[in-house]
C-alpha cells in the first residue's frame, strides 16, 4: 500500500505543474487563466500565444504524464510491487493533478495531452492510433474539441480488444474525464457555436 500511496502522491504533485501557466508567465507575462477561453491547456495558449507557446504546451503536458508512469515503474521494480498497478494508479493520478491541480485552486486542464503522455508510456501502439485519430478528426471538422473526446473515447475500444482487462478500466477513466472537462465544448458542438482552430473570435 505504501508505493500506492507514493505513487499517487507524486505523481498527483507531476500534473499540478501547469505548463501553461509557466510559459504565460515567462514567456508573455500573462497569467493564462485570464485570457482567451480561460482554460490552463495547449489549445488556449495556441489561440493565444501562437504555435511555438502552444507546441511548448502540449510537450510539457505529454511529457509530465510520461514521466509520472516512468517514476510508478522504476519504483514499483525497487519496491517489487506489480508494476502494470502502480503505472496505471499513476496515469490516474498524474491526470486528476493536471485536471484539478491544489496549487491553481483546482482548476487546471483538460487532460488530453497528458493523458496521451501517459499512455505513451503505457501501450504506445493504442496512444498513437488515438493520436493519429485526433488529428484526422481535427483535419477533417477543424474543431480540436470534437477531435479529443472522439480519439480519447476510442481508447477502452482498444484496450477491450487487446483484452486488456486492467486497461480498459483507466482508460474508460480518462476517456469520462476528457468528456466532463469538455462539456461545455460538447454543447457549443451542439448549438453550432464551438470556434473551429484558426478562427480568433
Amino acid at each position: 500500500m505504501l508505493v500506492y500511496l507514493i505513487i499517487i502522491v507524486v505523481a498527483y504533485l507531476l500534473g499540478n505543474i501547469s505548463t501553461s501557466y509557466i510559459i504565460g508567465k515567462k514567456m508573455a507575462g500573462i497569467d493564462i487563466r485570464t485570457q482567451g477561453s480561460g482554460n490552463p491547456g495547449s489549445t488556449n495558449v495556441l489561440r493565444t500565444m501562437g504555435k511555438k507557446a502552444g507546441a511548448m504546451t502540449f510537450g510539457g503536458d505529454v511529457l509530465k504524464g510520461a514521466l509520472a508512469v516512468g517514476f510508478a515503474r522504476v519504483l514499483a521494480y525497487y519496491m517489487k510491487a506489480d508494476e502494470v498497478t502502480c503505472a496505471y494508479i499513476a496515469v490516474v493520478a498524474v491526470v486528476i493533478g493536471h485536471n484539478w491541480p491544489a496549487f491553481l485552486g483546482f482548476k487546471g486542464g483538460k487532460g488530453v495531452a497528458t493523458s496521451l503522455g501517459s499512455m505513451l508510456a503505457i501501450n504506445p501502439i493504442i496512444a498513437l492510433t488515438c493520436l493519429g485519430a485526433f488529428i484526422i478528426i481535427v483535419l477533417i471538422s477543424k474543431y480540436v474539441s470534437l477531435g479529443s473526446v472522439l480519439s480519447i473515447c476510442l481508447s477502452p475500444v482498444l484496450m477491450l480488444i487487446n483484452k486488456n482487462t486492467k486497461g480498459i478500466w483507466v482508460a474508460l477513466f480518462l476517456a469520462a474525464s476528457v468528456v466532463y472537462t469538455h462539456r461545455a465544448n460538447i454543447k457549443r458542438l451542439i448549438n453550432g457555436t464551438e470556434r473551429k482552430l484558426g478562427e480568433k473570435k
